[in-house]
């Protein structure tokens, strides 16, 4: 029986009247893609950010690998093995390809920096670039610069640059938001492709996706976690097909 990797207790944050997260608790376990869904407003991004530590929560608990790491900061959780992709993409359009994973490299192995100097010449990101690209399929696409790549290939480096660290939970937030079809075709083989040998929380609004992905699916509106189970029992629970599902398969 695979182990909990991550533990969420009681989680509470408000904003004034407003109950992002209530009471809310939620178990991930280890080597699972473990899907997050709900409808706008839900409290999805809320909860995310309480677990990578950009804000804290008012009370309740967070557990990684039985540790608490509720106050933790969020390079600390970083540290820990905790990595994210974001809603916008995060990356130096600037900057080709392999700049952009090379800077991600240097961070987490330490580097100091000196941004005068060429940083694909660092030993770090001589020994880990063509592995972090391969990662992601992005070789091929080394020298072009960030700019020029298509929306899904912005994506990939993203997801490739958080896991240059060897994350064990990886939290990509609606990686599929803005992307056509052949995208979130590509985006989602990627995925797939990392079952197992690394844990994800998946945010995302895309119910084939999810569906197809998904080892366990929780279910939050107003701030409550008000169904935890397979992809399948989570399409057929009525309560979810009234809060939430519904409305997607409209949409």
């Amino acid at each position: 029986m695979a182990k909990i990797l991550l533990e969420v207790s009681n989680l509470l944050k408000s904003y004034g009247a407003i109950k992002a997260t209530q009471d809310l608790n939620l178990k991930i376990k280890k080597g699972h893609i473990h899907a997050l869904i709900g409808p706008n407003g839900a409290g999805k991004t809320t909860l995310v950010n309480q677990l990578t530590g950009d804000i804290f929560p008012d009370s309740g608990r967070i557990f990684y690998k039985s540790q608490e790491i509720t106050r933790l900061k969020d390079y600390q959780r970083a540290r820990l093995g905790i990595a994210r992709s974001f809603q916008i993409t995060h990356i130096f359009s600037n900057l080709t390809v392999a700049e952009n994973m090379a800077l991600a490299i240097n961070a987490r192995s330490g580097h100091n920096f000196h941004f005068w100097r060429n940083s694909l010449k660092s030993k770090s990101v001589r020994q880990n670039l063509d592995h972090s690209l391969a990662r992601v399929d992005l070789e091929h696409r080394a020298g072009l610069k960030a700019s020029h790549l298509s929306h899904g290939e912005k994506r990939q480096l993203e997801v490739g640059m958080a896991l240059v660290g060897n994350p064990e939970l990886l939290i990509l937030d609606e990686p599929m938001a803005g992307m056509g079809s052949g995208g979130t075709v590509e985006l989602s083989k990627l995925i797939a492709s990392l079952k197992g040998s690394v844990t994800i929380l998946l945010v995302e609004h895309d119910m084939d996706v999810v569906f197809s992905l998904a080892d366990m699916v929780t279910v939050l509106v107003y701030g409550q976690n008000i169904f935890t189970d397979s992809p399948d029992k989570v399409r057929k629970n009525k309560e979810v097909q009234t809060a939430y599902l519904g409305e997607s398969t409209d949409a």
